[in-house]
């Protein structure tokens, strides 16, 4: 799935589903991008639906997600990622959605935390491979768990057949470098 990066490309809908990236200067604190994508996706959504922008908005409590107001749209999701110099923004008009994003990097404790946090399947798949195909799939799994948690509004926990909900799972296209993964109720 396609992501805009915002303020470059107009983003578009796919799917009911608004996806925007946003490169940040090297060095921005967590505070400051988690603020400069809420201006960024408050301005494309804005754009996108033809609302004024203080039409727009978005509400956080400690330890609970994001939330997004949006005109006609009670039920819509949101959800966002931040990696380094990179952040990306997914709103979903009918309701819940998840993303995540990472820089693909070869994770040295990879064995430990797929075994306890991505399931034995994902870990049998991991063994199976060589180290430069490892980096990819771990990130790879990764993005899907913390995806599928979000859309699921669930905080990171240790892999549990129970905790396994069918959703659409979707790679996204990003720069070079990155991976992220969307996750859709089914």
């Amino acid at each position: 799935m396609q992501v805009f990066m915002w303020p470059e490309t107009t983003p578009r809908w796919q799917n009911g589903v608004l996806l925007i990236g946003v490169r940040h200067v090297p060095g921005l604190n967590r505070d400051t991008a988690r603020m400069r994508v809420r201006q960024a996706l408050s301005e494309a959504l804005a754009q996108a639906l033809d609302v004024p922008l203080s039409c727009i908005t978005f509400a956080t409590e400690p330890g609970q997600a994001p939330r997004i107001g949006v005109p006609g749209h009670e039920h819509a999701g949101l959800s966002i990622s931040h990696d380094g110099e990179f952040s990306v923004a997914a709103v979903h008009l009918h309701g819940a959605v998840g993303i995540d994003v990472m820089t693909v990097l070869d994770t040295f404790d990879w064995h430990g935390v797929a075994g306890d946090y991505l399931g034995p399947q994902v870990l049998a798949r991991l063994c199976a491979v060589d180290q430069l195909q490892r980096a990819r799939l771990f990130t790879r799994a990764w993005c899907e768990r913390e995806a599928r948690l979000k859309c699921a509004g669930l905080t990171l926990g240790e892999w549990s057949r129970e905790a396994q909900r069918p959703y659409r799972i979707v790679e996204l296209d990003l720069p070079a470098g990155l991976l992220g993964v969307l996750a859709l109720p089914v």
